[in-house]
């Protein structure tokens, strides 16, 4: 009897023990929750500038629950939820490629010159001439016109004689390659009448090459086909040539430059008709920003073939007041 009391004691008391061990119990809950809240706004403005907002809302809620229950009490930890947010300004969009646009606009100039004599000559000489160019990233074109004038009465000569009469104009385009190389073309139209030049027109693409080219200093070079038409003399003539040019500008100072010109066009099937015209010239600057100068220039233009009763090499030294704007 006594052990079967003994037995059943144990019995009960390893019952309370599972009993204790289920009635104590740890119970933990952990709740992590991540919001990501992102806005962008885009805005383009009159000017064609692109403005971008973009806001980023991070919120981060973690929460952590643990439930210990022991002999029929229980606590209860909490951890609470923390936010973080970042927002960013506005971000610039990526730029556009620039479009090309002129790097200068229109630079001209005028000159003027005027002489007169009276006495036992009465001599008359007016001289002018124009140019104006423009210059983009990979572009240059040019205008120019010139022209001369004079005449002269002798004594005891009631009639005045034609001393000088000439005109000129051309137009040039150049496109750039790069590395110093660009392709151009010209056009040319010329009148002497003491040449008896009645007209004298050129047509010539090519190719040309700077050799220097920066602030102080240009040396160039061109070469191309050619095509003249002329009137000289009386008769009209056409036939193709070859066109070749060297030019020199130097910048002597900020207030003076000289320049010099040659220029050289034989006829492909005879050699022997060939013109060159050349030209040097100095410019000095009367006023501080070179609006005003004073510029003298010395032409010198040779035809091979000149007109019956003509000489073949006409020499110009003009002086003129030039404007600049």
């Amino acid at each position: 009897m006594v052990q079967m009391k003994i037995k059943r004691i144990s019995w009960l008391l390893a019952a309370a023990l599972l009993l204790a061990g289920a009635a104590t119990q740890a119970q933990t809950n952990v709740t992590t929750s991540t919001i990501v809240t992102t806005s962008t706004v885009v805005a383009t403005l009159t000017n064609g500038t692109t403005t971008t907002n973009v806001t980023i809302t991070t919120k981060v809620v973690t929460t952590t629950n643990v439930v210990t229950t022991t002999n029929g009490m229980t606590s209860t930890n909490q951890v609470g939820s923390s936010t973080n947010e970042v927002k960013s300004g506005a971000a610039a969009a990526p730029a556009k490629p620039a479009l090309t646009t002129h790097t200068n606009g229109w630079k001209s100039s005028v000159a003027l010159g005027f002489s007169l004599a009276r006495g036992n000559s009465d001599t008359t000489l007016a001289s002018f001439a124009a140019n104006t160019e423009r210059k983009w990233a990979q572009n240059d074109l040019m205008f120019g016109a010139d022209g001369l004038y004079g005449k002269t009465r002798l004594p005891n000569s009631a009639a005045s004689q034609t001393t000088a009469e000439t005109l000129h104009g051309f137009s040039q385009y150049n496109r750039s390659f790069g590395d110093g190389f660009y392709a151009y073309g010209r056009i040319d139209g010329f009148h002497d009448g003491v040449a008896d030049i009645k007209y004298r027109l050129s047509l010539s693409p090519g190719l040309g090459y700077y050799f220097i080219t920066n602030k102080t200093a240009d040396l160039s070079a061109e070469i191309g086909p050619g095509y003249i038409k002329e009137q000289l003399g009386g008769n009209t003539e056409s036939y193709a040539t070859l066109r070749m040019e060297e030019a020199f500008h130097y910048n002597i100072s900020p207030h003076a430059k000289g320049w010099e010109t040659v220029k050289f066009l034989p006829q492909i099937n005879r050699f022997d008709n060939y013109i060159v015209n050349a030209e040097v010239g100095v410019e000095a600057g009367l006023t501080k920003n070179n609006r005003l100068s004073e510029r003298t220039v010395l032409q010198d233009s040779y035809n091979n073939v000149p007109a019956a009763g003509r000489l073949k090499n006409d020499l110009k030294l003009v002086a003129a007041l030039a404007y600049k704007f």
